[in-house]
C-alpha cells in the first residue's frame, strides 16, 4: 500500500499537471475538501464529483499555477503539510486578483486517510 506521504506527493504532482482524473484517484469517493482564506472566500464540499468540478473551474482560473510542499511530516493516516502557492490568474478572480496578475500565498494543508486513498483535505491560506 502507497504511503500517505507519496500519495499526498501524487496528489500534489497532479495538481500541478492539471490531471484532475490523477487527482481524483488519489482520493475516496467520500472525500471532505474545505479551503479556508483570510480573503473570506472559503468553501466546504464533499465527494469526488464536487472536487472534481472544483479542480477543473480552478485550473482554468491560473494560466500557470505551481504548489510546492516545503515540508511534510506524516502518521500514517494524517499528514500536515506547509505549502507554497505561485499562479498567474486567467481571469478576474472573486478575491480581487486581476487577470494577468501573480499569486504568490503561503499556507498549510491537513490530509487524513482511509483505505489507502486521501479521506479528507483542508487548504489554509
Amino acid at each position: 500500500m502507497e504511503s500517505l506521504e507519496s500519495l499526498v506527493e501524487r496528489y500534489v504532482d497532479c495538481y500541478n499537471r492539471v490531471d484532475v482524473e490523477g487527482m481524483l484517484e488519489c482520493v475516496t469517493d467520500d472525500v471532505e475538501f474545505e479551503n479556508i482564506s483570510n480573503s473570506g472566500q472559503s468553501m466546504q464540499l464533499q465527494g469526488k464529483e464536487a472536487l472534481a468540478q472544483v479542480a477543473s473551474a480552478s485550473s482554468q482560473a491560473f494560466s500557470f499555477r505551481r504548489q510546492r510542499v516545503l515540508s511534510l511530516i506524516c502518521t500514517e493516516d494524517k499528514a500536515a503539510a506547509e505549502v507554497q502557492f505561485k499562479g498567474i490568474a486567467a481571469l478576474d478572480l472573486p478575491n480581487g486578483v486581476m487577470q494577468g496578475q501573480s499569486v504568490d500565498i503561503r499556507g498549510a494543508s491537513f490530509f487524513e486517510a482511509r483505505d489507502g486513498l486521501i479521506s479528507r483535505i483542508v487548504d489554509y491560506s
